[in-house]
């Protein structure tokens, strides 16, 4: 854990650091129409939903406790690859985001990656009004696999810090999280909801690659993954040099961000509650899901 002097000494690097990606970010905005044309499409989320509630929809375990065909008429967000789930076409998502790296690397000449890209274009049928939000800096290869699909894109740059006051500014420059769930609660804040509950969100995936859970499987995803899957999964950590000491670690990020965003919501006057009864999350206040309705 870093002490005072560490922390202020990072606080001043990132700041400055901040002002550079600023600087690129508005030279890249004055030089590019699409830029600014994106930007502009993503700006009529501002305040969209201004003052009703919402749903963000995690991955985890947890998920298999609660009955989803309560949220038929509420404003739901999924993130990454709900879609694997048979739960996604009961959620019917409004909002789905991503901002997995491995999402990103999808290359339609790889098998395994073909198969991915199949599950995200058959959401055109089971969703077609669905709404995928992402990294502007993925968009090109996006637009080029999915060209019917509903695009909002993010352009997320900025270090996040306790300094940056406002990181709902999703027209503009803004911070890149840890996980893709902050990203989530910041683009609800900036849509204007002010109640924000989370279910799913359990926090516990880092577990998931421990020696023991070969056996017991008792963390991961509320979708079961096949044996290829896994394989694949395992590749994809490999080439990346990404071992437990790695998830440790962006795991104790996540939670530091999250407690950041935590602030945010609270200084703009939204509401944040964890509905989940399990996961590692211990900060945000908890409620019942089912009394919810």
């Amino acid at each position: 854990m870093f002490g005072r002097r560490e922390e202020v000494v990072m606080s001043i690097v990132n700041s400055i650091d901040n002002c550079r990606r600023e600087l690129q970010y508005y030279a890249h905005w004055i030089i590019s129409k699409d830029l600014r044309s994106e930007l502009a499409e993503t700006k009529k989320l501002k305040n969209k939903h201004k003052g009703q509630r919402c749903f963000i929809v995690g991955n985890g375990p947890s998920l298999k406790h609660h009955d989803l065909t309560r949220l038929t008429n509420e404003f739901v967000f999924t993130v990454n690859f709900m879609m694997k789930s048979p739960d996604f076409k009961t959620l019917d998502p409004n909002y789905h985001l991503f901002f997995d790296p491995i999402v990103f690397d999808l290359n339609p000449e790889v098998p395994e990656d073909r198969e991915r890209i199949e599950e995200i274009n058959r959401t055109i049928k089971s969703n077609p009004d669905l709404v995928y939000i992402i990294p502007y800096r993925r968009r090109a290869n996006f637009l080029k696999l999915f060209p019917k699909h509903k695009f909002h894109f993010i352009y997320n740059y900025k270090t996040y810090t306790k300094q940056i006051k406002n990181p709902a500014r999703l027209h503009s420059i803004t911070p890149g999280f840890q996980n893709v769930v902050i990203y989530a609660i910041n683009t609800a804040v900036y849509m204007g909801f002010k109640e924000i509950y989370l279910i799913g969100v359990d926090m516990t995936g880092f577990l998931e690659h421990f020696e023991y859970n070969k056996v017991n499987e008792q963390w991961g995803h509320s979708y079961v993954k096949d044996e290829k899957e896994k394989a694949f999964v395992i590749k994809k950590l490999k080439e990346k040099k990404i071992d437990n000491e790695f998830y440790l670690k962006t795991y104790g990020k996540t939670l530091e961000q999250l407690k950041i965003m935590c602030s945010h919501t609270i200084n703009n006057n939204v509401k944040l509650f964890n509905a989940s009864q399990h996961g590692a999350i211990d900060f945000i206040p908890r409620v019942d899901y089912n009394e919810l309705f």
